[in-house]
């Protein structure tokens, strides 16, 4: 009766995939009962400037993107799983800098780099493993629960940080993610590497059917900054409560996580470009419409609809991606994707740094979403 069924999601259970989506929920645990509270820490908690948080993000992405550039040669030498297990040193040094910040806040340029050093390593050894174990037929359906699971671990970690600072404070959530970044890694620890070739010539990335790619890729970093840093701080002076704040961000997730999956089949009828053409524009008017927000049922509704616009993006962007990487080298063009990231990033936060206004990130983003026409 269930045959039919088990072997449709067989490779759910493959070893190395399993690995991965294990790793990426529980990362995703940690990540999202720290991610959406740290701006706030830093700027109310600590009192930090926002220029002073902006340069947290900044030095964070530039360790990023060096981070990613290491991770190259690391992962010919010893193998992608051993990077990123070896980041998460450099991610727990971090988070433990960042626990110590309020004692010593001269340290927080350090604990940014830390951090990002260890994303730049864990998401180019992660790709790397990620897009030469999927699978042509159904690389999307693979990029769409790739998301899922990172989505799904990130439901429930807004709402237990939201409680855990209620009731004990920022040491106490520090403290429990630590915990829960060093489950994620625990089936790792028991399997085999996956060792690449990072020889490359940079000249390689700069031709021309890449230059929609360093677009989509730079509006995904635009995006990704302003609904990860400035977002939380603009909706925290509707909420005013770490708790609203978690639940917010467990429900503006929930739906959107399960929808990443049937995205991902979609995009594995042929139709990722369409996709993406279709969702782009919509997500430009979600992020227009966040500078109109005076509500909680507002922020809530058009935290919900962004959501389901950029699955319809990040799915089908990301399985041409892993698609993209069977036709080259798969670490340069990783390389190359990571690097594009940085820059919108970058952008982001300068651009907030020189106006002052978190809103204009939303501009930013909207304006940035159009790029995706050019798929």
């Amino acid at each position: 009766m269930f045959n039919g069924y088990t072997q449709l999601y067989k490779h759910l259970f493959a070893r190395d995939l399993f690995e991965i989506y294990f790793l990426l929920a529980f990362r995703a645990l940690g990540f999202s009962m720290i991610g959406i509270f740290l701006p706030l820490f830093l700027l109310h908690d600590l009192g930090f400037s926002l220029t002073k948080v902006i340069g947290f993000f900044l030095m964070t992405s530039v360790s990023f993107a060096i981070g990613n550039y290491f991770a190259l040669g690391l992962i010919s030498r010893y193998g992608a799983k051993h990077v990123m297990v070896w980041s998460y040193f450099f991610l727990i040094t971090g988070f433990i800098l960042t626990y110590f910040l309020e004692s010593f806040p001269q340290l927080y340029l350090t604990a940014a780099f830390y951090q990002g050093l260890s994303m730049g390593l864990f998401w180019m050894g992660f790709h790397v493993d990620a897009s030469l174990h999927s699978r042509k037929k159904a690389v999307g359906k693979q990029s769409g629960l790739i998301l899922l699971v990172s989505i799904l671990g990130a439901v429930l970690g807004p709402v237990i940080g939201g409680f855990i600072l209620y009731y004990f404070g920022f040491p106490i959530l520090f403290l429990v993610a630590i915990v829960v970044f060093l489950i994620s890694i625990v089936p790792f620890l028991f399997s085999k590497d996956l060792y690449v070739k990072t020889d490359f010539d940079f000249r390689s990335l700069f031709v021309r059917e890449h230059v929609k790619y360093f677009f989509g890729y730079f509006a995904q970093g635009v995006r990704a900054t302003a609904a990860t840093v400035f977002w939380p701080i603009f909706i925290f002076s509707i909420f005013g409560s770490y708790v609203v704040l978690g639940s917010y961000g467990a429900l503006a997730t929930l739906f959107t996580g399960v929808l990443c999956y049937f995205v991902g089949m979609v995009a594995d009828e042929g139709k990722k470009e369409v996709l993406i053409r279709v969702s782009g524009p919509l997500e430009a008017v979600t992020w227009i419409a966040r500078l109109f927000v005076s509500s909680i049922t507002s922020v809530f509704l058009v935290g919900f609809l962004g959501g389901i616009t950029s699955v319809g993006v990040d799915v089908p962007l990301l399985a041409k991606t892993y698609g993209r990487t069977k036709k080259e080298k798969a670490a340069a063009f990783l390389f190359f994707r990571e690097i594009s990231l940085r820059c919108g990033e970058i952008f982001t936060l300068l651009l907030v740094l020189v106006l002052g206004v978190v809103s204009s990130s939303f501009i930013a983003a909207s304006l940035s979403s159009l790029l995706y026409l050019l798929f």
